[in-house]
């Protein structure tokens, strides 16, 4: 008995055997070439993290990363074609739907309500908002630099038509500080915290209100986004790993987030409170779009268009997929 039951036994794995050598092998999965437009900022955390500590690749993507100063470049970078996904600011979302639909907001990935800051001089004897009134003020023209800077002379009762505002680059705002051209500069971080320990004892930052909450996105095409729902999800499950590991690992992102953007580390953990990362779409996201394109448009600073929907601009199903609760938009 003990012996026909072995025998059974020992066909039956032999047929299982043969079966499972005929069905084919399961693939493994197609590893996705992206490249990404990265703003150089402690913003783009999140990114940094996911190609430094692999969680990309063990995703399926092969991440390619190019660098940019400011959102207003990597999302020109991604118009040009030359990124499959740009990180950058929901201002310059804004001011871009005026001109275009075909491209489309995948997620956040961190907001902060003091990103943006007013550096200025001592010997210039600003001390509060009120007191740039009259005054040379430097910002970057289409950023949520330029939104922050008029958004909290308007909290501030400071007519902004008594202002001289002068566009500048975002690398040459320290310097034009520190020369005299400009009394005060409005940039981010961390060329904001750049500037203020470049003038010494004579640097100052202006306190303001924290009323302006920036935040920074993944921004795609419309039709990459229609092509490459995958690819958004792996994007997606990968920022998610990264954010559990910045909450978890403070140090050590500090650590590693300054040597990717060539940054001293006590820079960056003295501006790291700032920054709430989480992976998003939020209802106020589209509130804030919503007052940001009414100023641009009462300033004529976009096109003399109706107001896009900034619903249309979101990319909901990948976050809502991979993560529900992450999704607050109605």
């Amino acid at each position: 008995m003990q012996m026909r039951y072995n025998t059974i036994w020992g066909l039956t794995f032999a047929v299982a055997f043969m079966l499972a050598a005929l069905l084919p092998a399961r693939a493994a999965p197609t590893v996705k070439p992206v490249t990404v437009a990265m703003s150089l900022t402690p913003l783009s955390a999140p990114f940094i993290i996911a190609h430094e500590k692999g969680y990309f690749r063990k995703n399926g993507l092969d991440v390619k990363v190019k660098d940019f100063i400011g959102g207003h470049r990597t999302i020109k970078a991604l118009f040009e074609g030359k990124a499959d996904i740009a990180t950058s600011s929901e201002a310059v979302v804004m001011f871009n739907s005026f001109k275009r639909s075909d491209f489309t907001m995948v997620c956040t990935f961190v907001s902060s309500d003091n990103d943006v800051k007013i550096v200025t001089r001592k010997n210039t004897n600003i001390r509060r908002v009120k007191d740039l009134a009259g005054r040379r003020i430097g910002t970057v023209l289409g950023s949520s630099a330029q939104f922050f800077l008029d958004e909290t002379l308007a909290l501030n009762g400071v007519d902004r038509t008594t202002i001289k505002v002068s566009h500048l680059n975002p690398e040459s705002a320290p310097a034009a500080l520190k020369q005299g051209d400009v009394d005060a500069i409005v940039v981010w971080e961390p060329i904001s915290h750049l500037a203020l320990t470049g003038l010494g004892k004579d640097g100052f930052e202006v306190p303001h209100d924290r009323a302006y909450i920036e935040t920074f996105n993944a921004i795609v095409m419309r039709d990459y986004a229609k092509k490459n729902p995958d690819v958004l999800k792996r994007m997606i499950r990968s920022l998610i790993k990264a954010t559990e590991y910045i909450k978890a690992h403070r140090q050590e992102t500090q650590r590693i987030v300054a040597s990717r953007l060539g940054k001293d580390l006590a820079l960056i953990a003295a501006i790291w409170k700032d920054f709430s990362f989480e992976i998003s779409l939020h209802q106020w996201l589209l509130s804030t779009l919503d007052a940001q394109a009414r100023w641009a448009s009462q300033l004529n600073l976009v096109p003399d268009t109706i107001q896009p929907n900034y619903l249309d601009f979101l990319f909901i199903p990948p976050l809502k997929q991979v993560s529900p609760s992450s999704v607050t938009v109605f």
